[in-house]
């Protein structure tokens, strides 16, 4: 039996990563475990396993990124930049939540090697169908070498 998708998310907002909890189990998104950081710098250094998550028994390396674009230190696209810029991270599906639908910024996120771009839902309901979308996908189309 295959383990549980890993899916980091990092925001910074506090309030949307309780509402994105709530949101995985309205949507029974129980393939899927989820790990949290608060910006780009802490995304960055949990997928390429820098100190403070240089213990991978503590923090394994996740099957899925999603980043916010707006963030403080480091914004999503910064963040996207810095793990593609890996070699060992290039297959690594990372996308980008923004609040905008401007197709300027999502070109960029793409040309800078986003696997896909999600404007952030306005509603709970909302978040939650995107959530069991986007898990539902990475499980059973997706081929993440999840052993």
């Amino acid at each position: 039996m295959p383990r549980k998708l890993r899916l980091l998310l990092a925001d910074d907002d506090q309030n949307f990563h309780l509402i994105f909890r709530h949101a995985m189990t309205a949507a029974k998104a129980e393939a899927c475990e989820l790990e949290e950081v608060f910006d780009g710098t802490q995304a960055v250094d949990y997928v390429l396993g820098n100190p403070p998550y240089d213990d991978r028994q503590k923090y394994p390396p996740p099957d899925l990124v999603l980043l916010d674009q707006r963030m403080g230190s480091m914004d999503g696209s910064e963040a996207l930049e810095k793990i593609k810029s890996d070699p060992r991270f290039l297959a690594l599906p990372v996308g980008i939540m923004t609040s905008s639908s401007q197709p300027k910024l999502h070109e960029l996120c793409y040309k800078n090697g986003a696997a896909f771009c999600v404007v952030k839902p306005m509603s709970f309901a909302a978040l939650s169908l995107k959530i069991q979308t986007l898990v539902d996908f990475a499980t059973t189309v997706l081929d993440l070498p999840r052993s």
